[in-house]
């Protein structure tokens, strides 16, 4: 089975002159983990996760956390979020990031998302972004019955 099977098309994404704030509305509009950041080509150029991007806005919160200090106040992390808010995504992203061919087989997918710890990967055909792929669809692919002729029971 290939990606290409598997493929969510309708995937969002994010331009390299996109904000924190675009990349937050997105993430939270299409109630997605990860948005591919792409050039003028259509080419992947990073990834924002929302894992990613909530441990550098809670960064002062989880470390005085583990390190048992008296933790910062929501107002104080809320005011250094905002000041953030319109930077630019590529000072976010994840740069030159793992990306998987339209063709190639789901077994790969799945190696590259657990190597890179996400949950899933952008997707390209002939060099452009064409969609996503995520751990619930290589699942998805291990319950697929495959119908090819050589695989039907004989009478």
């Amino acid at each position: 089975m290939r990606v290409l099977e598997f493929l969510n098309t309708h995937a969002p994404t994010l331009r390299t002159d996109s904000t924190l704030q675009d990349a937050i509305d997105k993430l939270d509009l299409y109630q997605v983990t990860l948005l591919p950041v792409l050039d003028e080509t259509g080419a992947v150029r990073g990834i924002v996760t929302e894992r990613q991007l909530f441990e550098r806005l809670f960064e002062r919160y989880l470390q005085a956390q583990v390190a048992g200090e008296p933790l910062p106040a929501l107002a104080e992390l809320q005011e250094m979020a905002r000041a953030q808010a319109h930077i630019a995504i590529t000072q976010w992203m994840m740069p030159d990031p793992p990306v998987i061919d339209e063709r190639a087989p789901i077994e790969k997918a799945v190696e590259l998302m657990h190597a890179h710890a996400l949950d899933t990967l952008p997707v390209s055909g002939e060099g452009r972004f064409v969609g996503t792929i995520r751990l619930v669809d290589c699942c998805q692919a291990l319950l697929e019955e495959n119908h090819e002729p050589n695989d039907r029971p004989a009478d």
